[in-house]
């Protein structure tokens, strides 16, 4: 009889275990969407600070004849991911894009379509010239 209790505590035990490991499981895989979920929205909301930049650049640029600066953004985003940055301007898509990770973007409408050149990670040059804003251009 004395086995007998001996050896339903063990499966008890075990069975114990067993439901104890399933939940360790299960809320290692919560806490892991959800710093995913943190990784995503801090690398997002750094690439809409930089696409802000850009364009609050090119817009003031646009209104002020003479206008001349230069301005920085990240070299990556919080995650080391190098992004890339387009001005489409032409008069049906005047905006601009920042792509990063395979298709995720951003995009932003500016005031002007006399834009000539394209804004990089790092150091960026923005002048206006004759109504012509130039960017990174000579």
């Amino acid at each position: 009889m004395l086995a007998l209790q001996k050896a339903e505590a063990s499966i008890e035990f075990m069975v114990f275990l067993g439901i104890l490991l399933l939940f360790f499981v299960f809320f290692l895989g919560i806490v892991g969407m959800n710093n995913n979920d943190i990784s995503e929205s801090t690398v997002y909301t750094s690439a809409s600070n930089i696409l802000n930049t850009v364009v609050n650049e090119i817009n003031t640029a646009s209104r002020i004849e003479g206008y001349h600066r230069e301005f920085s953004i990240p070299d990556s985003l919080p995650n080391g991911e190098k992004y890339n940055i387009t001005v489409y301007n032409n008069t049906e898509l005047r905006m601009v894009k920042i792509e990063w990770n395979k298709g995720k973007s951003i995009t932003e409408n500016i005031d002007t379509a006399n834009v000539t050149g394209n804004a990089s990670a790092g150091n960026n040059k923005i002048e206006n010239l004759n109504g012509e804003v130039y960017i990174n251009a000579g």
